[in-house]
């Protein structure tokens, strides 16, 4: 039984991204999580690179630290696990942590396939542990206050979405190419899977269903990433409410080049979301805008057809995203463990992202549209 007052969190994986980064310099969850009142970070376990662990004792020298997961379960007492790992890893353990009772935030990807994950959402179902994924974008106040508008009809009946999300490019004057996420053995997708699936997430949300069938094609335009995995890939999709959506991502951006935008406060992304319905649209910018258009035809809004949405996001001083909404996001996951509910985003809903990723890949492969196929067997 979770004491509410007071909810004990494991770090599980340190060497993987700055979700899981310990140092003060890092906009980790880590540092999310240390900054909120009734919850307490008692240890750390990093397996692959555990010299790292000397990180936690020099910063957070009164929590323990651990070496293999197994040990961490048996010796430690703790509530809930921040699983960051690489996805290849990420199964076993999450099976692990769910087989002991214990709640999981997740960041992205949860594994190489969805057949990968099938055993965690079992083994999560069985126990009864609650999970979040890391999957932010649905929880910007933009995009809260979309859902409303869609929900409230203001749009109309939905017609379709497109978005499209650009990351830096991978080799000379770009990422590290040798990094996990551009490995096959260890990522199991490219551009799609690793930085795509954060859009669907967002797209599957806006339209309250799944994808019916996809059509997709990837591609290696720059080439320095491991072979198969992809630069590029863009999706055409048709959701089980007969309205359409099409995804563009890649790892095609140059690194050092600012937008012209004074209101960004990244470079890190090229991106974009439009949603139309049959009396209206909005229009986003995920990465750095502040404000959401929104126009619509109904009679409510005659007065005032087009709007516009303006956001003063609050900065954090420490943590991911160094905004006070991701903060409150990731909140929301503690939330749901202290009142028995579930999260926004559970294991079921990666699971679903997963099966919609294979299914492109299958479409990539065979230059056919794909029925996506949901459930765990």
């Amino acid at each position: 039984m979770v004491n509410i007052s007071e909810i004990r969190v494991a770090i599980v994986g340190l060497s993987v991204g700055h979700a899981g980064s310990i140092g003060p310099e890092n906009p980790s969850i880590i540092h999310n999580l240390r900054q909120m009142d009734g919850v307490e970070v008692v240890a750390y376990c990093e397996s692959e690179k555990p010299e790292i662990l000397k990180d936690a004792e020099i910063h957070h020298p009164e929590a323990n630290t651990y070496t293999d997961v197994k040990d961490l379960i048996d010796k430690e007492d703790f509530d809930m696990a921040l699983v960051v790992l690489v996805p290849r890893e990420l199964p076993r353990v999450c099976i692990q942590l769910a087989e002991a009772g214990k709640h999981m935030f997740i960041d992205k990807q949860f594994a190489r396939t969805s057949e990968e994950l099938i055993p965690v959402v079992k083994a999560v179902r069985k126990n009864g542990v609650k999970t979040g994924l890391g999957y932010p974008w649905s929880y910007h106040p933009a995009m809260r206050d979309l859902k409303n508008i869609v929900l409230k009809g203001i749009l109309g009946r939905p017609l379709d979405i497109e978005c499209r999300q650009v990351w830096w490019k991978a080799g000379p004057g770009g990422k590290d190419p040798t990094l996990p996420c551009y490995q096959k053995d260890t990522e199991g997708g490219g551009a799609l899977h690793f930085v795509g699936s954060h859009l669907l997430e967002l797209m599957r949300n806006l339209m309250g269903c799944e994808v019916k069938s996809v059509q997709a094609m990837t591609g290696r335009p720059v080439g320095a990433i491991e072979e198969p995995l992809e630069d590029i890939a863009i999706l055409a999709m048709e959701y089980e409410n007969g309205a359409y959506g099409s995804l563009h991502t890649a790892y095609t951006k140059p690194n050092g080049l600012g937008s012209i935008d004074p209101k960004r406060t990244t470079n890190s992304y090229d991106s974009a979301m439009v949603y139309r319905g049959l009396e209206g649209w909005a229009n986003w910018t995920p990465v750095g805008d502040h404000k959401m258009e929104v126009f619509s035809a109904i009679p409510e809004w005659s007065g005032a057809p087009e709007r516009v949405f303006e956001y003063d996001l609050a900065p954090l001083e420490k943590g991911y995203g160094n905004k006070q909404w991701m903060q409150d996001w990731i909140e929301s996951f503690i939330d749901a463990i202290r009142t028995n509910q579930d999260h926004y985003t559970t294991i079921e809903d990666g699971l679903h992202i997963l099966q919609l990723i294979d299914a492109a890949y299958q479409s990539a492969r065979t230059g056919n549209r794909v029925d996506v196929t949901y459930g765990t067997g």
